[in-house]
């Protein structure tokens, strides 16, 4: 047994800081051991500091024993101590068996822990950043993301051929110092010399052919026949059947993040675990204790500013406690709470494929009549017209819903709610629409569905409604294409072939555009489309929260309600 666990069978019969005479034998009895090993245990605890052991002189005198720990204050320094130790789930079951108050005693002292850090590893100064993080199972494989969290990740640890600047909306090289086309259909790519992966091989074309042949299997590019040709170690060439200049930024997606493809093949289910990649941060640890990235040193481009990050794997338990400091808070009280509307939307896809009433557009006309978007919104969040704020605006329109409209017939519609993860899902806004079909005398029945089960035709074959949500990244012509266009997502699998005639007819014509606006005009046209043929109903806009200073020690450090940080930036004056 640990001498810690006989401390706390002692705080049992002593009180703190109460001297009281007592005997080896007594002892012996209270902690069932030998009086031999009693004196051993009393001198450690002596020594750490637990209990005060003083041994009076003169015949008959019994030595005197003092605790300086409660019960609960021993549990507090064990859980510190693991905590210390970076096992951080016994400290989460230790604390989680406690009082309140020592509960709040220790989220107090692990609010310190937290953050900013500098130490000293192995005559290393180290600058660290460790924050919070619910429990949930990344996708770490690129191609295989499905969360912001998931994409957040794979940014840290991937690099790509190109990246998107949602600052300047322009292409920037990455793994590619350089690209070019004279006709939209022939792609050159020119690689940087000496980009090394984590596991210390040279990056080189026969990768990006590799890599790019499982990305460009995706649907929403495969309809434009692709070649890919290495030319040297460094160059490698895209033939396409139709001119696409926006194939470029599909190449900027995370999906299409550079791997070792011998390193995924020998084991895919480790790579899904601690993934090889060429990006500023190295994947270290992977475990329920936490994640943990390492600066990497051979990196070909800026070496970030941080040399650790620690993600700690915190329990479900503590996420309901408004109080409590397990997820990231402002790193000091120069930084304010900034609250905006995220570019995205949630919004109800129709099945107008499934047999059933939902394949007559004035059917559907009259559900989208019964739908009221204001009673999806939270507060501060605003009704969505699109996927893009600002045309929301544009379109702002008061909302005429019939709510009280009873339709005749005796309908039953199953409606699947999209789920990312255990408990974060859209199931409170199927709840809603349930209520609202009710109250119109349809009857509804509301399922939780895996995100990514949507790909499979037989998943989208039994429902008639879907309720989901999407988060536009930087590239966010990209984003709402995918969303449009995908058959991993469910509008493009709900719709009938007539309206995806149409919508593939748009998106070709959207690649051979070489202005953004003519592309934009090109992409509302088809949410014009889709909601005039009643197809989708967009619902609201979500708040987003961020923390902004301008006299902060941090610099480039931008914190969001997800406790998401982009290492890559951040830096400390």
């Amino acid at each position: 047994m640990k001498y810690i666990e006989h401390m706390k069978v002692l705080t049992r019969y002593f009180n703190k800081k109460e001297e009281v005479e007592t005997t080896i034998a007594r002892l012996a009895e209270i902690l069932s051991c030998s009086e031999r090993h009693v004196k051993t245990i009393v001198n450690f605890l002596h020594q750490a500091g637990y209990v005060e052991w003083r041994i009076q002189r003169g015949r008959g005198k019994k030595p005197k024993l003092m605790l300086n720990y409660t019960h609960e204050e021993v549990h507090l320094k064990e859980a510190k101590q693991s905590v210390k130790m970076e096992k951080y789930q016994a400290a989460f079951f230790i604390v989680s068996q406690l009082e309140k108050e020592a509960q709040y005693t220790f989220q107090e002292w692990f609010r310190g822990y937290l953050g900013m850090t500098h130490k000293n590893i192995e005559d290393n100064d180290l600058d660290i950043l460790r924050y919070p993080f619910y429990e949930t199972k990344l996708s770490m494989d690129p191609l295989l993301i499905i969360s912001r969290h998931d994409a957040h990740m794979v940014q840290q640890v991937f690099e790509r051929l190109v990246e998107f600047n949602r600052h300047t909306g322009q292409l920037v090289p990455k793994i590619a110092r350089h690209f070019e086309s004279r006709d939209g259909k022939r792609w050159v790519f020119y690689l940087h010399k000496g980009v090394l992966f984590h596991h210390g091989r040279e990056l080189t074309s026969e990768d990006v052919s590799a890599t790019l042949e499982r990305f460009l299997k995706e649907d929403n590019i495969k309809g434009n026949e692709i070649r890919m040709e290495c030319v040297t170690r460094y160059s490698i060439v895209f033939q396409l059947k139709h001119a696409d200049y926006i194939f470029p930024r599909y190449l900027s997606s995370l999906k299409a993040s550079i791997i070792p493809i011998e390193v995924f093949k020998k084991d895919e289910e480790g790579f899904q675990n601690l993934p090889v990649g060429s990006g500023p941060f190295q994947l270290i640890r992977n475990d329920n204790e936490m994640i943990r990235l390492d600066v990497f040193q051979q990196y070909y481009g800026l070496r970030p500013w941080l040399d650790r990050v620690e993600v700690i794997n915190t329990p479900a338990l503590f996420q309901d406690d408004q109080s409590h400091p397990f997820r990231l808070t402002a790193p000091d009280t120069a930084w304010k709470e900034v609250r905006s509307i995220e570019e995205g939307a949630d919004y109800i896809t129709f099945n107008c494929r499934k047999s059933g009433p939902l394949q007559d557009s004035e059917f559907r006309r009259r559900i989208c009549q019964i739908i009221d978007p204001e009673q999806f919104c939270l507060e501060g969040e605003m009704v969505a017209h699109s996927f893009l704020t600002q045309k929301s605006r544009e379109l702002d329109l008061p909302v005429r819903s019939n709510a009280k409209q009873k339709l005749a017939g005796n309908v039953e519609l199953k409606i699947a709610a999209q789920q990312i993860r255990e408990g974060v899902n859209h199931e409170r806004e199927a709840m809603i629409l349930k209520q609202q079909l009710e109250q119109a005398g349809i009857e509804a029945e509301v399922e939780i569905v895996n995100a990514i089960q949507f790909k499979d035709p037989q998943v989208i074959e039994k429902y008639d409604l879907f309720v989901s949500g999407i988060a536009l990244s930087d590239d966010r012509l990209l984003s709402v294409l995918t969303s449009i266009h995908s058959n991993q997502l469910s509008i493009f699998p709900c719709l009938d072939e007539d309206m995806k005639v149409f919508i593939n007819k748009q998106v070709s014509k959207m690649k051979t555009f070489q202005d953004e606006t003519a592309r934009w005009n090109s992409y509302f046209e088809i949410e014009d489309y889709l909601k005039a043929q009643h197809a989708i109903i967009f619902l609201n806009h979500r708040i987003h929260t961020i923390y902004e200073s301008e006299s902060s020690q941090y610099a480039n450090i931008e914190l969001d309600s997800h406790g998401r940080v982009d290492y890559r930036a951040v830096w400390k004056k």
